[in-house]
Order: structure tokens, then C-alpha cells, then sequence
């Protein structure tokens, strides 16, 4: 007997052997048993998956022996008689060779006898997209109202090209693709049956490689079967079909991570001197930028990904060299890219100068790191400063601290406390202002910025003049914000009642000659201002605060 393909010797022949396709025989099994049957069915969906195999053994169900039934026997002369092909019953046609109106003709001639000794005469048309209008026009009258014998079939792979005049006479079944770790199974289930030897890796890539269709697998098994023998290694099947080896996708992801440049440049060339697709490594390569991220981001992507247990334990240690924001990065480089070498008459240096961008991608910190930084620049800054000397008389609060030790304990526990009577004169308007006015001052700025957030950014251009008992006086930079505060003089009034616990009267001096209060005192936020622009990659345009002075 002649050698017999593992896409024809592992063939379902019962609903229960179909993979992938559960929705649509489990669908099948239930009208049978109701004895529901249509009289025409559609089944459509890539190649591969199972549409023609399906047909036949709805074909067997209807007309074995114990039929209908949703399981046949597989063992009478009906079932026999389809499973081989040969039954004068089940009539398959090639859509794609009997497209004119005159083989549809001979269809509506033939259907009118009874079937020779099942129970049904059933019509399996493949590729039924390619019948012309004028067939289609000639089918629709005898698919609405066939004899009661007669059961059509349709397969297609693009069902957008039948008229809708056909798809709304039939019963229609859209066939998925079969998942990556199903086609991975069912490959390692043969080759335990068949004895031959596969690695896990070696599944994959040739599940990998068929694109969701179970009978490429079947097809391509075969070949490296051929290739290889009865053990067969990740590289045989490799080189038996010509694929890249995915040891390289991993290097050169190493590659970029320690900004290699010149290893990425050598990886690119073997690949390019290998002749495999440039485009399609890409593709490859920005799937595998895409794992990483998955790897790192979740708890179980064993479960997520369809990929060998050692190659997900790989990733993970890739993974751990590099953070998320720059894998991130990486990830919006290839894609961008991804359109580039689509379009470039020169892909190979269009993918080089994409990896070399990425190799030398400096690594990114998140906003959050960068501001709690900040925050770390502002406080040691702020601690650095010298006090002034200031004249200062407060009344004592309950604890017996002073208005600067307050503040420190507030700071430190993170509880904001207003004091209950404050009194401040500043001695020397040319010194430093002291630790606790500047506190106080900064306090009632971030407590206005909350409650109305116009008002602070005017307030950002007034300089304190002094803080006495019940007075505060404010030196406003002349022109629109000192009208803007002017106007808006009761509202400060009910918000130093609020912060200082106490009646207040706000006095605004406006000043032709706006500068700091306080020349002498060095800026905190000059070293943020310096940190944040060398962090950011920015620089400083103007600053406002000084642009009179």
C-alpha cells in the first residue's frame, strides 16, 4: 500500500476528534439529535482548519446506518463508502474548476433522484466563491426548496464574495483558527504515536509557521520527517524549512540591552546574509520586544503566551536586565520603524538604523521617580540654606515650641497645624528672610494653591514685605497682577483668616522695580531647575521671576 500523509491518516473522522472548532460541532451534534437539519449550510474560515473534514462527517452522521446520528459508526457501508470518497451519495465538487451555469444545471438535473442507499443526497461544493453570478442566479431556486433528500454544503475561504441572495438561503458557520498551543498538542500527540522524537522548541516552530491551519502542520511535520528522520532536533526543522534560527532574536535583543552597536550590525548581517525576509525577522523581532514586556508585567505568562517553557524562562531573564520604560521605548522605535522598512528601498539599513537608535536609547525613569528626585533636590536644598538674622516675637503655643519648630515637626510627621498667633517683623529688609517666615510663607501659598489656583499664580508675583500682628503686606510686581490682587483683596483677607486662624489685613504695595525681596537669598529652585532640565533633556527658555530684575 502507498505511503498515506499524516493530513489524510490523522483526519478526524468523528465530531469529538475535530480541534478548535468546538462552537460549530457541538452546534451540529445538537441539531441532529433534535432532528433540526438544514437544508443548506455555509462553512467558512482560513484554509486548514477543518471545513471540508467537517462536511464529510456531517455527510456520515446523516446517512449511517443508525442515522441520522451525531456519532457514526464508522464501521457500515455508508460511512465506509464517504470516508474513502467514493459514496454515489456524498458528491463533492470543486467550485473552483465547475464555475459556469451549465455544471449547476447538471446539480439541479442529478438532485432529483434519491440517494442509492443513504438517507440523504448531499452536495459538498469547495471553494464555492469562485461560481460565477449566472451560477449562483441558476443555484438559488433549487438551494431555497430542495427535495427533501438533498443537503447542500458550501466551504469557502472568502464568503464576502457570495451573494447575499446565496448567505441568507444557508445556515452559516464562521471556522476560527486554531490556537498556536492546540496545533502544538496535537503535533506532539502524533509524533508520540508515530515515534518520532521532537523537541518542545521544534514544535513550536512549526506550529508557529502555519499560521493557525492544522493541515500545514500536518504537511510540514511530514517534511522535516523527511528530513530529519525519527529525531528531530530544533535545527533540523530549521534548516528543513528554511526558517531563521531564534537564537537570534535573542541575541540581538542582548545586544541591544548592553548597547552594542557593532554586535547588532554583525547579528543584522548574517541574518541578511542567511536571505531570510528582512521584513518578516522584524515582524519576529517586535513580537519578541512584545514577550519581554509581557514577561515583565505578568504574574503568570506561561499562561498567556504560546511559547516553550525554557523560552519563557529565557525571556525572563532578559527581561530582568532591562526596565519596562525602556522595553517601552524599544517597542515605540520597532513599530515606528516597522512602517519605515515597509516602505524603504533599502530595508536592511533602514532595520540597522532602527536597532543602532535603540541600542543607544538612555534608560528612562518614570515621572514618579523623577518628581520624588525632585522632591529630594527641593528638600536638601531648602535644609542647606543659611538663616538670616531676623528679629521674630510670637506668642508661645500650647506645646511651648516656636512657629519654625512647628513647622519642622509638621514636616516630618506629614500633618499640616496653623498657628494661632503670629507675629513677625523683619528687621533688616535686606538680610534673609528667616527658616520660619519663609515656611510660613510657602505654607499659605500651597493652601491658596488648593483653594483657588488663580489666585496663587499671582500671588507667585508678590514678594512678603512683612507679616505683623493682624497686618500682611505683599510688594506686587505693578501692571496686571497687582490690579488682578487689588481686586481680589477681600478673598486673600478671608484666606489668611482661614490659614492663620485670626482676622488679617492685607496691604499691596505696587512695585515699579519687581525683584526678589531678598536679593541675598540663594534660590532653592535653582538646582531643581538644573536636575530637572538635565533629567528631562530640556533647557530653560526664561524666567519669569527674574525677567525685571
Amino acid at each position: 500500500m502507498s505511503y498515506l500523509v499524516l493530513a489524510r491518516k490523522w483526519r478526524p473522522t468523528v465530531f469529538e476528534n475535530v480541534i478548535g472548532q468546538g462552537h460549530v460541532t457541538t452546534t451540529l451534534k445538537n441539531a441532529i439529535t433534535s432532528k433540526r437539519i438544514a437544508h443548506a449550510y455555509l462553512f467558512s474560515g482560513p484554509r486548514g482548519v477543518g471545513k471540508t473534514t467537517i462536511a464529510r462527517i456531517l455527510a456520515k452522521a446523516l446517512n449511517c446506518v443508525h442515522g441520522p446520528t451525531p456519532s457514526p459508526c464508522n464501521e457500515c457501508q455508508s460511512c465506509k463508502e464517504i470516508g474513502n470518497n467514493i459514496s454515489v451519495d456524498v458528491i463533492e465538487i470543486d467550485g473552483a474548476s465547475n464555475t459556469s451555469v451549465d455544471n449547476v444545471r447538471e446539480i439541479r438535473e442529478n438532485i432529483r433522484y434519491l440517494p442509492s442507499h443513504g438517507k440523504y443526497r448531499v452536495y459538498i461544493i469547495d471553494e464555492v466563491h469562485m461560481l460565477s453570478n449566472q451560477a449562483f442566479n441558476a443555484l438559488l431556486k433549487t438551494l431555497e426548496e430542495p427535495p427533501a433528500h438533498a443537503i447542500f454544503i458550501f466551504a469557502t475561504t472568502e464568503s464576502h464574495k457570495i451573494p447575499a441572495t446565496i448567505l441568507s438561503r444557508c445556515q452559516r458557520f464562521d471556522f476560527k483558527r486554531i490556537s498556536l498551543k492546540e496545533i502544538q498538542n496535537h503535533l506532539k500527540l502524533i509524533a508520540e504515536a508515530e515515534g518520532i522524537k521532537l523537541t518542545e522548541k521544534g514544535i513550536y516552530l512549526i506550529a508557529k509557521e502555519v499560521d493557525g491551519s492544522l493541515r500545514d502542520a500536518h504537511s510540514l511535520l511530514d517534511q522535516v520527517i523527511a528530513f530529519a528522520g525519527n529525531n528531530i532536533k530544533e535545527s533540523d526543522v530549521a534548516d528543513a524549512l528554511g526558517l531563521m534560527d531564534r537564537s537570534l532574536l535573542f541575541r540581538l535583543s542582548e545586544a541591544v540591552i548592553d548597547k552594542n552597536g557593532k554586535g547588532c550590525l554583525k547579528l543584522i548581517e548574517n541574518v541578511y546574509s542567511f536571505g531570510y525576509d528582512l521584513k518578516r525577522f522584524y515582524q519576529d523581532f517586535l513580537e519578541h520586544i512584545r514577550d519581554m514586556v509581557i514577561v515583565k508585567t505578568v504574574e503568570e505568562p506561561k499562561d498567556v503566551l504560546d511559547l516553550p517553557d525554557i523560552e519563557v524562562e529565557d525571556l525572563k531573564g532578559l527581561a530582568n536586565r532591562v526596565g519596562l520604560l525602556d522595553l517601552h521605548g524599544m517597542f515605540a522605535l520597532l513599530s515606528k520603524g516597522y512602517e519605515d522598512i515597509s516602505r524603504s528601498p533599502s530595508p536592511r539599513y533602514t532595520l540597522e538604523m532602527t536597532l543602532l537608535k535603540m541600542a543607544h536609547l538612555e534608560n528612562l525613569q518614570s515621572i514618579d521617580e523623577i518628581l520624588a528626585r525632585l522632591e529630594e533636590l527641593k528638600g536638601a536644598a531648602g535644609a542647606g540654606s543659611q538663616r538670616s538674622e531676623v528679629g521674630i516675637t510670637k506668642n508661645q503655643d500650647l506645646s511651648g515650641k516656636g512657629i519654625a519648630a512647628a513647622h519642622s515637626d509638621e514636616k516630618s510627621t506629614g500633618l499640616v497645624s496653623r498657628p494661632t498667633d503670629v507675629e513677625f517683623k523683619i528687621q533688616n529688609p535686606g538680610s534673609e528672610i528667616a527658616n520660619a517666615v519663609s515656611s510660613q510663607w510657602s505654607g499659605f501659598l500651597n493652601f491658596i494653591r488648593k483653594k483657588k489656583p488663580p489666585l496663587a499664580s499671582h500671588l507667585e508675583f508678590a514678594n512678603l514685605a512683612s507679616l505683623n500682628d493682624g497686618v500682611f503686606s505683599l510688594r506686587v510686581k505693578t501692571g496686571p497682577y497687582f490690579s488682578y490682587l487689588s481686586e481680589n483683596k477681600k478673598n486673600i483677607e478671608q484666606l489668611c483668616k482661614e490659614f492663620f486662624c485670626k482676622e488679617m489685613t492685607v496691604e499691596l504695595t505696587a512695585d515699579d522695580n519687581f525683584a526678589d525681596a531678598f536679593p541675598g537669598k540663594p534660590r532653592e529652585d535653582d538646582k531643581i531647575i538644573k536636575e530637572a532640565v538635565r533629567v528631562l533633556g530640556g533647557r530653560v527658555i526664561e524666567d519669569r521671576r527674574r525677567a525685571n530684575v
